[in-house]
């Protein structure tokens, strides 16, 4: 968490923090989305629409999924990761290895 701090305090400047960021968010499937906008930061235009990590399958109206799923991937210049009810640290661990470059 603390790196997401200072990964984000170094974006806000100029305009980003106004109208892009990062958002957490619960999910009803159930889950958790982090959705970081990378327009305008260091990570922009790194990998366009790409598939970051992928681990079982969420739960859907044709899949039954399972109880352990997560996927990150980066679409339309985001960072976004969704997974199971326990995975929002993996999610932020996620992001930080890719923004690393550890992915």
């Amino acid at each position: 968490m603390e790196w997401l701090e200072q990964w984000y305090e170094a974006q806000c400047r100029d305009e980003w923090a106004h109208h892009q960021g990062v958002s957490i968010q619960s999910l009803d499937n159930p889950g958790w989305l982090l959705k970081v906008d990378l327009r305008g930061t260091n990570l922009e235009g790194r990998m366009a629409d790409a598939l970051v990590q992928r681990t079982g399958a969420p739960p859907s109206e044709t899949n039954a999924g399972g109880d352990d799923w997560m996927e990150c991937s980066i679409k339309e210049g985001c960072f976004i990761g969704a997974g199971d009810p326990r995975k929002l640290r993996a999610l932020l661990n996620c992001f930080r290895a890719w923004a690393r470059n550890e992915s």
